[in-house]
């Protein structure tokens, strides 16, 4: 759990800023399947109506190439900003108007900021769409299935996409009749 109690910044002069180290473990984002711990440093600035967290991360992830299908780590590294809101007045107590989810996240009623689910959601956009092993992947051939990055396979060229294809078909099988 990566919180941070944040009720004297929020007294504090606008512009104060608080400086942290972080380490999460993997296990803490288990729908990630993360293979290291979340690593990074975050600075928390007093907004005067809420707290900006700028936060640096790193972690790494087990995937399948998306060319050649073999297991491969791909690293996790992002900078998130977000903005947190109080819920209730740090001097008063009292209850503060809610603001909407996609606006800001909320700090709780005990002034403690939490910085999982913003960490957890930027990890998720870190994700590669199509992971590589390597910027260089040959893939798997198109007609046997042979992992060319081990060896080029025994499957003939293909011939050059042409939009005459069509043409050499019919004079192979014969014209159709009118």
């Amino acid at each position: 759990m990566l919180a941070f109690h944040v009720a004297q910044l929020l007294q504090a002069p606008q512009g104060t800023t608080r400086h942290h180290t972080y380490e999460v473990a993997a296990e803490e984002f288990a729908d990630l399947a993360l293979i290291r711990s979340v690593r990074g440093e975050v600075t928390l600035i007093n907004l005067g109506r809420s707290i900006l967290a700028d936060a640096t991360y790193e972690s790494a992830v087990r995937a399948e190439c998306g060319r050649c299908l073999e297991p491969t780590e791909v690293v996790l590294r992002g900078r998130l900003q977000e903005e947190f809101v109080p819920t209730v007045d740090v001097r008063t107590g009292v209850r503060l108007p809610p603001v909407p989810e996609d606006e800001a996240f909320p700090i709780d009623a005990e002034h403690v900021l939490h910085l999982d689910e913003a960490l957890r959601q930027h990890l998720i956009m870190a994700l590669p769409m199509r992971p590589l092993c390597r910027p260089d992947c040959l893939g798997l051939c198109a007609t046997c299935g042979a992992d060319l990055n081990r060896a080029p396979c025994a499957c003939p060229p293909e011939a050059p996409a042409s939009p005459f294809q069509v043409l050499g078909v019919l004079l192979r099988n014969g014209a159709p009749p009118d």
